[in-house]
């Protein structure tokens, strides 16, 4: 068993960035050192684990078994230096720390403008890299540390990750102005009759929450268009007779080009949540952010839409 004593605590930088990258060349350029000092790294760290840790593979290289069961504990340790070495607290005037951040166009507009702009008066420095939202690889992510935070809905979060509630939203119709809907009391017979563009940010995209409601009703709608984001929704709806169901908050900021109104069925409400990765609760820097998003949260009211009967 290896002694403590005799372990160059940089080596296990560089096997967390191994275990990560599964490249000696990636590996040796995220660190900024050359292929060798990290091939050199790695027959030390062979020596110590008395394991090969990784073999050969067509796509670089693939970790052992002991090097997969290191992965977390070598994370841990490694968060655990970096809140020693950070105990005399978190600067936000000094700080220049960069955080990734899984999230939609919808986490965007709602939440992550106005959490950036809190972020820069108090820490000017901090960078944000804003990622698109991958659920079928986000727990990976969180436990590469490839993200440091995501903004999902409850049904998409990852075991692996621990959880803040930051608001709740509700979905609305909105249409042109001049559409022959607005203003009046529209049936769900003319709903369903109607032109329907729906955002789905998945290939699988004429499909949404919407019609699992009109379907526990027997009924179905008409989706005409389908796009990935919700950026280009009020210009398609402003140019056309087209219908959208979409979250609230999103079309609230357009009601002065757009008509919105409830939805003449019954349509679940939703929450938003922030994700975050265990390792990373006790980083002053991660503290100090989750602080920021709380404060936004705290101060994001549910928009008010007066209610029509259907």
């Amino acid at each position: 068993m290896a002694n403590i004593r005799n372990i160059d605590l940089n080596l296990l930088v560089v096997l967390d960035v191994l275990l990560d990258e599964r490249s000696v060349s990636r590996a040796a350029q995220r660190l900024s050192l050359s292929q060798p000092a990290v091939s050199g790294a790695l027959k030390r760290l062979r020596e110590t684990f008395q394991d090969p840790l990784f073999v050969r593979s067509r796509q670089g290289i693939r970790p052992t078994p002991q090097a997969l069961d290191l992965i977390r504990p070598v994370k841990t340790v490694l968060q655990e230096i970096d809140a020693i070495l950070s105990v005399a607290g978190f600067n936000p005037d000094a700080a220049d720390s960069v955080f990734t951040i899984a999230a939609t166009d919808y986490a965007q507009m709602t939440f992550l403008a106005p959490l950036m702009q809190l972020v820069h008066r108090e820490a000017p420095n901090i960078r944000f890299s804003i990622v698109s939202t991958d659920v079928r690889r986000m727990s990976e992510q969180f436990d590469r540390q490839e993200i440091d935070f995501a903004i999902t809905v409850p049904e998409m979060a990852p075991s692996n990750a621990n959880e803040m509630t930051l608001f709740d939203d509700r979905y609305v119709c909105a249409v042109s102005p001049h559409h022959a809907a607005a203003h009046c009391e529209l049936t769900l017979d003319e709903f369903c009759a109607l032109d329907h563009v729906l955002v789905a940010p998945s290939s699988d995209g004429f499909f949404g929450p919407t019609d699992d409601a009109l379907a526990k009703l027997g009924r179905r709608r008409r989706v005409s268009v389908s796009v990935p984001n919700f950026l280009s929704l009020p210009s398609i709806l402003a140019a056309s007779d087209f219908i959208t169901v979409a979250p609230e908050r999103v079309l609230k900021p357009f009601s002065d080009s757009l008509y919105i109104f409830p939805a003449p069925l019954p349509l679940p409400d939703f929450k938003v949540i922030g994700l975050w990765h265990e390792l990373s609760s006790r980083s002053p820097a991660h503290t100090w952010l989750r602080e920021k998003m709380e404060q936004i949260a705290s101060g994001i009211d549910a928009p008010e839409l007066v209610e029509v009967t259907p």
